[in-house]
């Protein structure tokens, strides 16, 4: 388990080898400007053959027609010709400094001042050993001062408990000669140890053979362990630390879905993963109160991978690296469809069909138990109605009427006979706690932009899907009323995914670059939307550059 406050000065076992760095690359996948068309039934029907993660292959992942981008800059996701008629970015230049002007965001609040992301920025920026004995409160090393954490104690608390597995920069291995001190105490702890287990058997005389080496391996350094090893956990706390820094100036939280993830692929419910999804505070008070969001916005996902290749795989065309991209993809386009209900009402999987509604056995009363098993339960039953003699003078627990009344206001729990009897529909699939809203969609446009954020080893990456209002249809329901074909640059049954780099949390000029790429998404989904400002009016290029279309 992780420690508070590791000591890299203090000398103690080594720990495990470091774990190699290892990253999945996207060759097989690379935007080559050829689109087939999209055979959803294969979609649904590959899907529902998985038994385990292990059948996963790469076909299973190419026939979701995906077209991808990698390794771009996070600034490129969102390009800045599309927040020209938004509110200037906290680090770029203001063309008024005089006399500045009062953006607001889709939902009439102001966006966050300059000060708060300078405030985050100078806190990212600390020395990585100063912020992480801050966030333990630990005191700092002699002649170095001692820095405050407002805004990012949470991140630096995870990121130290994931540095002691991951961090191998202060790692240092020697030879020791065994201290006769030490020596002498574990001696007499064997001793005495020898002598009590001889009160108890006196077959065990016998003295512990002692360890005649002259030296030890010992270790100085920051880690406990080996990255593999590291508990799921910390990754979701670092997570939330790193993404509550920018969220919340955007009036954002992040929540654990409280409903499993589940893919819905018309009639199948495939398994997704998502650790956090971040949603818009509600303005009304009341409604915040009860823990109600409005979204989705923004999903992140933790993996513990490591390894992304077998063995003779060709890097970028290796089937544990198609099936880790199918993961996000999976959990992104399960973002999309929870977006694409803002505007309608539920329906629950089997409503209103004959299976729900018209009782079993072709609709003949259903007699319950009958033969042997009733009659042995009817005379179950009669036994326990009756009384014995020790029961004759013992007050009833229901005569008392306090607790009568309080009995009787909770349901009784039905059997599972009872339950199997119920004819309705099947559970439901929408948060109760969450009003779906495209926040970040320009009303006229048919498609809709999907971000999350992936996270593997200690490294994130931002990630952009653009899908078709049509796609999300087929692929739930396998037909859609959308006959809209989409743009010539970007059909409609095409996913077209960009994804930046892998930036390194544990190196402050990265972290940066992250987190300035995570500001622009909350900057851009906040903004108000004009008709013609749109990421998905722009085309695809795999350098990542936007350019105008014409429509």
């Amino acid at each position: 388990a992780p420690s508070v406050g590791i000591d890299p000065d203090q000398e103690r076992n080594p720990p495990s080898p470091p774990t190699p760095l290892e990253f999945p690359r996207y060759d097989q996948f690379a935007n080559q400007g050829v689109y087939s068309a999209t055979d959803f039934k294969a979609i649904s029907q590959g899907l529902a053959s998985l038994k385990k993660p292990q059948d996963f292959t790469v076909e299973h992942a190419r026939v979701l027609n995906l077209h991808v981008a990698a390794d771009l800059d996070a600034s490129q996701l969102v390009p800045g010709q599309l927040l020209k008629n938004l509110a200037p970015l906290p680090w770029e230049e203001t063309t008024s400094p005089d006399k500045p002007e009062q953006y607001l965001m889709s939902n009439g609040v102001a966006y966050p001042a300059v000060e708060k992301y300078n405030l985050v920025k100078a806190e990212l920026l600390l020395e990585n050993d100063d912020a992480y004995r801050e966030a333990v409160r630990v005191p700092p090393k002699p002649g170095r001062p001692r820095v405050r954490l407002t805004q990012s104690r949470k991140f630096w608390v995870g990121l130290e408990k994931m540095a002691q597995y991951w961090d191998d920069s202060l790692d240092e291995y020697y030879e020791k000669p065994v201290n006769a001190t030490e020596q002498t105490n574990q001696d007499q702890l064997g001793e005495a140890s020898t002598a009590e287990a001889t009160t108890t058997d006196a077959m065990d005389t016998s003295e512990t053979p002692r360890d005649n080496e002259s030296s030890k391996r010992v270790y100085k350094g920051r880690r406990i362990g080996t990255g593999h090893e590291m508990p799921d956990d910390i990754r979701e706390e670092t997570m939330r630390g790193f993404l509550e820094m920018a969220a919340w100036p955007f009036q954002c939280q992040l929540a654990i879905p409280s409903l499993p993830p589940r893919l819905l692929v018309q009639r199948l419910l495939f398994p997704t993963r998502q650790t956090l999804v971040a949603s818009r505070t509600p303005l009304d008070r009341q409604i915040a109160r009860k823990g109600i969001l409005e979204g989705p916005m923004l999903a992140v996902q933790c993996r513990g991978q490591t390894t992304f290749r077998e063995a003779g795989e060709t890097f970028g065309y290796g089937r544990k690296e198609a099936c880790d991209l199918a993961r996000e993809v999976g959990a992104m386009l399960l973002l999309a469809q929870e977006r694409f209900r803002d505007g309608t009402s539920e329906v629950k999987p089997g409503e209103g069909k004959w299976w729900t509604t018209t009782p079993r056995w072709g609709g003949a009363p259903d007699e319950g138990v009958t033969g042997e098993a009733a009659a042995r339960s009817e005379k179950e039953k009669e036994s326990e109605s009756e009384p014995g003699d020790g029961s004759v003078h013992k007050r009833s627990r229901y005569s008392n009427s306090l607790m009568a009344s309080r009995r009787s206001a909770r349901p009784r729990k039905l059997t599972p006979s009872e339950k199997w009897k119920i004819l309705e529909a099947g559970p439901s699939l929408w948060d109760k706690r969450l009003i779906y809203t495209q926040i970040g969609k320009p009303k006229d446009s048919l498609y809709d932009d999907i971000f999350m954020v992936s996270q593997i080893n200690h490294h994130v990456s931002i990630l952009h899907l653009r899908v078709h209002r049509r796609y999300i249809e087929c692929l739930t329901h396998g037909v859609s009323e959308t006959t809209d074909g989409g743009e010539s640059e970007h059909p409609w049954d095409v996913l077209k995914l960009r994804r930046s780099k892998w930036y390194d949390l544990m190196d402050g000029e990265q972290r940066i670059e992250a987190f300035q790429g995570l500001w622009r998404v909350f900057h851009y989904l906040m903004g108000k939307k004009e008709p013609d400002i749109s990421i998905t009016s722009r085309s695809f290029h795999p350098d990542g550059e936007s350019k105008d279309v014409d429509e």
